[in-house]
């Protein structure tokens, strides 16, 4: 198999998981925001209404944006989208960690529900949610890699 092929096939498969994972955390979200909530109410130089806007609309547009990364629509839109919300989550990992914030972010649900993806993934503020975004992000990256094509 040639390497442009391979590479192709590797995007495809960190777009869904990418993808996946914003659908599945929005889903979340949308279910209970409590974590979120005081994520956010933790950073004290963002205003109230942007707060309330990020509360409000950061779970649909994880939603919207990792379905529409799953199906490849509107790639050129959509993957500097994904890039920008994998750039924020790593940025606030990293802040977290780095002003204290305690507890979970709310990422990919309860913590205490047991699940497979809190259990795996995490989500309570430290290295391992740095890492993980890290990893994240760098996949994000890699969906701009344009493979040559040459025959």
């Amino acid at each position: 198999m040639k390497k442009d092929k391979i590479i192709s096939w590797v995007q495809l498969a960190t777009r869904v998981i990418l993808g996946a994972l914003l659908i599945i955390a929005g889903y979340l979200k949308v279910q209970d925001n409590t974590a979120l909530f005081e994520s956010v109410a933790y950073i004290a130089w963002i205003p109230i209404g942007l707060k309330s806007l990020v509360i409000d609309l950061l779970p649909w547009v994880e939603i919207l944006v990792g379905g529409l990364l799953v199906v490849n629509v509107m790639g050129k839109l959509v993957i500097p989208a994904a890039a920008l919300i994998y750039t924020s989550f790593f940025l606030f990992a990293i802040y977290g960690m780095g002003t204290g914030i305690e507890g979970d972010c709310g990422c990919f649900g309860d913590p205490e529900s047991g699940s497979l993806l809190v259990t795996l993934l995490g989500s309570e503020f430290g290295w391992k949610m740095v890492v993980r975004n890290g990893i994240f992000l760098s996949m994000a990256g890699f969906l701009f890699w344009k493979p040559s094509k040459r025959r």
